[in-house]
């Protein structure tokens, strides 16, 4: 689920768990319900991790816990979407593929993906987006903040200051911007 390449050590302080994954230390927490995450968000420690793997995702959409798991770039995985009918199914699927999935993405988002494959960078700043699909300031963020709410993120804020591209995705938004350019 996370390509972890082993776990260093499990404990009962925040976070629950670090894992090694390509050579770094990341971390996991678990709770029950992604709402239990609020004693972290006021101990102001939710940033030390990397995962929450949760049983479900009980958060409105517009919370505070929400806003501080997209301002880390913390990838959240709700167990229940992959346990169905007491047996464990592969929910990881591509983000874009289809004409109807593209067709729900405007103009200006498709070039922003053109933007990450033409320059061939897994990161990008503001300014190199807003260069290359001449938007820029506040008018960039709209563009870019659809990609946060899929089930798997496709772009997403890196600690940076920039945008992360899912590189898992690569080749399929390649395939997928052949058949529908921009």
């Amino acid at each position: 689920m996370f390509g972890i390449d082993f776990i260093k050590e499990i404990r009962t302080g925040y976070p629950d768990c670090i894992c090694v994954k390509d050579g770094k230390e990341v971390a996991i927490e678990f709770e029950p319900l992604l709402s239990s995450c609020k004693d972290h968000v006021n101990n102001r420690e939710l940033y030390k991790c990397q995962y929450i793997v949760c049983w479900k995702n009980d958060l409105p959409l517009h919370s505070s816990i929400q806003t501080e798991i997209d301002e880390n770039n913390i990838q959240v995985f709700q167990l229940k979407e992959f346990y169905e009918e007491n047996i464990v199914k592969d929910k990881i699927k591509p983000v874009v593929w289809t004409r109807k999935d593209m067709e729900k993405l405007k103009t200006n988002q498709l070039k922003v993906l053109s933007a990450f494959i033409e320059i061939d960078k897994e990161i990008l700043t503001n300014d190199e987006i807003g260069n290359r699909i001449k938007i820029a300031g506040k008018s960039l963020g709209p563009v870019l903040s659809s990609f946060k709410k899929n089930q798997d993120w496709l772009i997403r804020k890196h600690h940076s200051g920039g945008w992360q591209f899912n590189m898992r995705y690569k080749q399929e938004v390649i395939d997928t911007l052949k058949k529908f350019p921009v």
